[in-house]
């Protein structure tokens, strides 16, 4: 029972989120794509992850290995090893021609790292400044230096969620 002169409580519906968390999503996707060389290099829209695995099993292009080292700041020699072949190999392909699935999955797992990084650092060169420093959480090795596999780039994410999260690292 209510006390006579009191007002019922109002209950508010609170806010649905759940679309800023799809926008999000769509934007660090659409980020994905850009790194990867935008609508020359990735012709379909990324929505999700299930496009991405769709994505390495037909292959990137050559042309986004090119925006992926322009990203991190590095030459498309380096690049090469850290995808595990030589740098010949992938100077013989045409822009348009596509990579194997193993070498499209890691250059997607790159492309990730990067987004993840410009979240975080907001700015490309200061992406490219953390990657390029040793860090004590990393055992004193850089992050570039552990794109080459796949265990690196989960090392990567581990630290960069903990930034994200506010532990210094």
């Amino acid at each position: 029972m209510r006390k006579p002169g009191k007002k019922p409580k109002q209950y508010v519906e609170e806010e649905d989120n759940s679309f800023s968390v799809v926008g999000e999503a769509a934007v660090h996707y659409e980020n994905m794509r850009s790194i990867l060389g935008g609508n020359k290099s990735v012709l379909r829209p990324i929505s999700g992850d299930a496009d991405l695995v769709d994505l390495s099993r037909k292959g990137i292009r050559k042309s986004s290995l090119k925006s992926l080292s322009n990203y991190l700041g590095i030459t498309m020699e380096a690049l090469s090893g850290i995808l595990h072949s030589s740098h010949r190999n992938i100077q013989r392909k045409d822009d348009n021609e596509l990579l194997d699935v193993y070498k499209s999955g890691q250059a997607i797992e790159i492309a990730q790292v990067i987004s993840k990084c410009l979240d975080i650092f907001g700015t490309k060169e200061k992406m490219q400044q953390w990657l390029s420093s040793p860090l004590i959480s990393l055992g004193g090795r850089k992050p570039i230096d552990l794109l080459d596999t796949s265990f690196g780039i989960r090392m990567i994410f581990n630290v960069l969620n903990r930034l994200e999260q506010g532990v210094y690292s």
